[in-house]
């Protein structure tokens, strides 16, 4: 069984500016298994509603995954496999704009039969369904999913986007934006993965270096490990918030899902 424990801040340089959090963050428990979600909204003048764009991101990520989940058999894995792979992507961007037109329609800006300016609402999304028997990974947009092996070794089921760099970014509110979402399936074994940790771009660019970046997540580890979920749980907002204001100033998002067996209490 997995469990999970995240937090989102918002950034040093939003507080100073009076700019919301465009964040979000959200998990759910589903017949055995655990799906995590994190979003960042993109939070310029083009994009004033992507704190909502965000949480939408987030909140049809844990719907559609835990669908998926609870509609395959574990003996169907090769056809949960197959629909992922061909169906998934579409699925959730089709879901994200249902909710942002429903939005938009519900203050009056937008007759039913119009299209919305996605834009407005327009949102990264890294999201992990976290089985028994296999992982499920996908992403759009910058952020980082690590996922912490036997031996503190640290990976990336879905390889850096070398297209992204400064504040360019793929989005959910992209034409064919699922064209553009990665998915990955990762193994599950007795022991390994011990930890799995989505974020924000806002947190690795609070690090001097990649290399440090990485080691956070094994120190996650460490400490949950060490200290118990409970004590990672209470400081992880206060190492969030010092991250930002002493690193990026953006807001922040942190999830942390591990091996409950493993972890002490």
């Amino acid at each position: 069984m997995w469990s999970v424990i995240g937090k989102s801040v918002t950034g040093a340089a939003h507080l100073r500016h009076d700019k919301p959090c465009q964040d979000a963050i959200l998990w759910q428990e589903t017949n055995n298994a655990i799906v995590l979600a994190v979003a960042d909204g993109h939070g310029s003048e083009r994009s004033p509603y992507s704190d909502k764009g965000a949480r939408f991101a987030v909140e049809v990520a844990v719907e559609v995954l835990s669908e998926l989940y609870n509609n395959f058999a574990p003996e169907r894995l090769s056809i949960l496999k197959h629909y992922a792979e061909e169906q998934l992507a579409s699925l959730l961007v089709r879901r994200w704009i249902e909710q942002v037109k429903s939005d938009i329609t519900s203050v009056g800006k937008l007759q039913a039969e119009e299209e919305p300016s996605l834009i407005e609402y327009g949102s990264t999304l890294l999201a992990a369904l976290l089985t028994p028997n296999f992982l499920l990974f996908l992403q759009i947009g910058d952020g980082d999913i690590l996922v912490v092996e036997d031996e503190r070794v640290v990976e990336r089921p879905i390889p850096k986007d070398e297209r992204l760099i400064a504040n360019e970014t793929t989005s959910l509110s992209m034409p064919y934006a699922w064209r553009e979402m990665q998915i990955a399936f990762w193994p599950v074994r007795v022991d390994s993965p011990r930890l799995v940790m989505l974020s924000t771009d806002g947190y690795a660019n609070s690090f001097v270096s990649q290399q440090d970046f990485l080691k956070a997540a094994v120190d996650y580890l460490g400490l949950i490990q060490q200290h118990g979920t409970e004590w990672v749980d209470a400081h992880l907002e206060e190492w969030l918030n010092d991250a930002s204001m002493r690193g990026s100033g953006d807001d922040i998002t942190v999830g942390l899902a591990f091996r409950k067996h493993q972890m002490r209490s």
